[in-house]
């Protein structure tokens, strides 16, 4: 049955300038005897995808479970839109094999040689002399070009570049094959950009293993639009329109078609560890950790600094500053109604002189009452820097004559530090806030934790939560200032 003319026109006008309403329209093409189940989670895609057609994010990494729109969303209606609103766009899309690149490929042609798409976009479709599998072109000189991992890619450049999984779930396991994809992305891909300080890079995967692509991703500090099949903790969405969409604890992405007891079935067909990869993002599944999450004691919202008796700060440091380095981390703690709260995290990686500038910065930005440094590595000159500081002996700009400086050396292993301070973290002497900017890396590194490549943030708050158990953290906890007021460390 066709729909009335007014509803045809209107429905036509919104696919020029809402990518929802035309990624529905191309799932409609592909699939016409499938009914799409519209959930929160396809227009929280689409306007991530939105900003990045926009220029607003430059590199987007979304980690989303199968079956849920995520090649027909990148791969194929996004580059169909992009090159709609803009033929001169140039547009790589990449998956690890040539079959699926090939199908891909063929259903991008059928949207673009579609009459609704004509109808949408005309100028586009009239100016397409460009048609085969492996790339659609434009007179305008756009193009969306398919290629695989095992293909070639010299000569062609694109403004975005589409990543839809450069891996097999089962290739995973090996470690030569991660490295063959962590190499052809840094080595082979990302030299495709035609602009590096404007190109586009977006990539839709699955996690499969603590050192995947999307591991490295994060790293590097793409977008992260992370959607598991079950929300494990509290996710809000601002949406560009000024919406926003608040997933809780347990919510489905699916509900209709993926209910809790087909995701149930699905767990036990393929296996815990399988399921917590490709449907919660999770390659470290929870049955492994050292940790239960759900039972670290919380606290909704932290009092302003004069309120707090005490603030410590605990760091981490690493020996370089490279982009496959540890990270330096710096965790800040105050002692406010018998409880120790964690304020805030700071994960970079620096080279020594910023390392020094950024714990000054945050030590003056808290007020800071004691600081905690490994005594190792870089750790070892930065306390003696800030030990300096506390007695007052270099430049007067950072002299910190009310800030302690202590060394700490760890006397037994990193999973005995978690392990026996689960239970302070448990208690409520220790408690994390319910909802901060950078949570949700914290949780994954201490619930992945020992499997994963980096455990800086743990090593901070292990750190710190056995300076708590200690003489120096009792005596803080108590009020009793172990400093003279106005000169260095009382001698002892």
């Amino acid at each position: 049955m066709q729909a009335p003319p007014d509803i045809a026109s209107a429905v036509t006008a919104l696919c020029r300038t809402d990518l929802q309403v035309f990624i529905e329209r191309v799932f409609a093409t592909l699939d016409p005897a499938a009914t799409l189940e519209r959930s929160d989670y396809l227009t929280i895609l689409s306007d991530y995808l939105e900003r990045v057609e926009r220029g607003e994010c430059r590199r987007l990494l979304i980690t989303i479970p199968p079956r849920h729109l995520k090649s027909i969303a990148t791969t194929i209606a996004l580059p169909a839109w992009m090159l709609g609103r803009n033929p001169s766009r140039r547009i790589m899309a990449v998956s690890y094999a040539e079959d699926l690149t090939r199908e891909h490929s063929r259903n991008f042609q059928k949207i673009v040689r579609s009459g609704w798409y004509a109808h949408v976009f005309p100028e586009t479709a009239r100016s397409i002399e460009r048609n085969t599998v492996a790339e659609v072109r434009t007179r305008q000189n756009g193009f969306r070009r398919g290629a695989s991992r095992g293909g070639s890619l010299t000569g062609f450049g694109a403004d975005t570049i589409i990543v839809d999984d450069l891996m097999k779930a089962d290739d995973a396991r090996s470690p030569l094959l991660r490295e063959k994809v962590h190499t052809f992305y840094g080595n082979t891909l990302v030299n495709r950009l035609n602009d590096k300080s404007v190109g586009t890079i977006i990539a839709v995967q699955q996690r499969l293993h603590e050192d995947d692509l999307a591991a490295r991703m994060i790293d590097m500090g793409f977008e992260h639009l992370n959607l598991p099949a079950i929300a494990e903790t509290s996710q809000v969405f601002a949406l560009s329109n000024g919406q926003v969409i608040t997933r809780e604890p347990g919510d489905l992405l699916k509900p209709r078609t993926e209910p809790r007891p087909i995701l149930d079935e699905f767990r036990l067909a393929m296996g815990g560890p399988d399921f917590e990869a490709q449907y919660q993002q999770n390659p470290t599944p929870p049955e492994s950790a050292l940790l239960e999450w759900n039972r670290i004691a919380t606290y909704r919202d932290a009092p302003p600094r004069e309120r707090l008796l005490h603030v410590v700060q605990s760091w981490d440091t690493a020996l370089h500053d490279g982009p496959r380095s540890d990270w330096s981390v710096g965790t800040t703690w105050g002692f406010h109604n018998d409880s120790w709260l964690l304020l805030e995290v700071v994960r970079e990686r620096l080279s020594y002189p910023d390392l020094l500038a950024r714990v000054r910065h945050q030590r003056e930005r808290w007020r800071t009452d004691t600081i905690i440094i490994e005594h190792a590595g870089t750790g070892i000159a930065l306390q003696h820097e800030l030990v300096r500081d506390w007695r007052c002996l270099g430049a007067p700009e950072h002299h910190a004559a009310t800030c302690e400086v202590h060394g700490y050396t760890p006397k037994i292993g990193k999973q005995e530090r978690l392990t026996t301070s689960s239970e302070r973290l448990y208690s409520g002497q220790v408690r994390f806030p319910e909802a901060a900017p950078w949570l949700e890396v914290l949780r994954r590194e201490m619930m992945g934790f020992p499997n994963l490549v980096h455990d800086d943030q743990v090593d901070s708050v292990t750190q710190f939560v056995h300076w708590v158990a200690g003489r120096r953290g009792r005596s803080a906890a108590n009020n009793e200032r172990n400093r003279r007021p106005t000169g260095g460390p009382r001698r002892r």
